[in-house]
């Protein structure tokens, strides 16, 4: 099963017999999703809201409970669960803080003051008002007391005491936007970039970048990607292989090929995310490519079979899971409405929806 966000709400895809798919939806119809998080073993999803909060489900979608009570910023745009208590929830904010929940949400409680770290003045989102956010957030898989979070624009900060002080990471760029961990190798840490902007453009970070040692140490990994190497959230290991990664990549940030009059509406509304790419702009649109690394991001390949040489649409979504048939799946859903599948690793795919609104979180959900 899928659980799929879309400019319009939630909907709910799952693979009926043959090759046929269903859904159910739109939940929370009319509202913008900024952040995702799923725990499949007790059929519950938590979304943020823009400016209004976070929500749970704890029937797969069919009804939802608002759990702000207590939180300070309603505008979350980063959420975790913890892989050792799925009781414990972080949630990333704008202006820049982490909360935790240890009861499921009843109550939140905050983890130091990010606001207050010494590299804070430097943030700053590059589109007015500039305000910077956390935007990726995760909990280690070895040690619950081992936070990390990425500030969209600023710094990959790191907490190795619940929360309570942390630490900015070096040798990484700056426009953080996704952190993926694999349980199997909880020192593995790859990281999703976009394009560092002013005040740090002399660092120069783009693409991917990856680190062995639990954040200690850096490496940017973009060797395949060419001259794509803008990524958002679009990136998931193999649930079964850490070394196997997939990815979906753009030519450019959204400025070179996004609709002016939809950024500069963006820009007035605060919400300048899931942007389409406009014709007027780039006759090749984002020009995304899905691709693959087999050795843990040292090395990436195009896996386009069966899909166009590139996409016109961005992709926000990509997620890959076990189905609840036992198989193995990788998805990934693009601005234009379409969603495809592989289930052999990225060597052929098949478009199984379109025609739904633009896509922008996408996780794979077990029945």
């Amino acid at each position: 099963m899928l659980c799929v966000a879309m400019k319009d709400g939630i909907y709910f895809l799952w693979k009926g017999v043959g090759t046929s798919w269903h859904r159910r939806g739109p939940v929370l119809a009319r509202k913008m999703i900024m952040a995702m998080a799923t725990d499949s073993d007790r059929r519950t999803v938590y979304v943020s809201i823009f400016r209004e909060g976070v929500f749970r489900s704890s029937d797969y979608g069919q009804s939802w409970e608002d759990i702000t009570s207590n939180l300070p910023y309603k505008d979350v745009r980063a959420l975790a669960i913890s892989p050792h208590d799925s009781n414990v929830i972080y949630a990333g904010t704008e202006p820049p803080g982490v909360f935790v929940s240890r009861n499921g949400g009843q109550t939140w409680t905050e983890c130091g003051n990010l606001r207050e770290h010494p590299n804070a003045r430097e943030w700053s989102f590059p589109v007015p008002p500039r305000v910077p956010h956390v935007r990726t957030l995760e909990v280690s898989p070895r040690d619950p007391n081992t936070l990390y979070a990425g500030i969209e624009v600023g710094s990959f900060l790191i907490s190795r005491d619940g929360g309570q002080t942390w630490e900015a990471a070096s040798g990484i760029g700056r426009d953080i936007h996704r952190l993926i961990i694999h349980p199997a190798q909880p020192d593995r840490l790859i990281v999703a970039t976009g394009d560092d902007t002013p005040p740090y453009r002399q660092v120069g970070g783009f693409g991917i970048y990856r680190s062995d040692d639990g954040g200690r140490s850096w490496r940017q990994a973009n060797d395949g990607l060419d001259f794509r190497t803008y990524c958002e959230d679009a990136i998931a290991f193999h649930p079964k292989n850490p070394d196997l990664l997939f990815l979906a990549a753009a030519d450019g940030i959204p400025p070179r090929w996004a609709s002016m009059t939809k950024l500069a509406f963006g820009a007035l509304s605060g919400n300048v995310y899931f942007l389409a790419p406009s014709r007027w702009r780039r006759r090749k649109g984002a020009d995304v490519v899905i691709f693959r690394s087999r050795n843990g991001g040292d090395r990436w390949e195009s896996i386009m079979n069966g899909l166009p040489s590139s996409f016109f649409d961005m992709i926000w979504a990509l997620d890959s899971g076990l189905t609840e048939h036992g198989d193995v799946g990788v998805y990934f859903g693009t601005t234009g409405g379409e969603i495809y599948a592989s289930e052999d690793e990225g060597e052929s795919w098949r478009k199984i929806a379109e025609g739904l609104p633009g896509i922008t979180h996408l996780k794979v959900l077990a029945a």
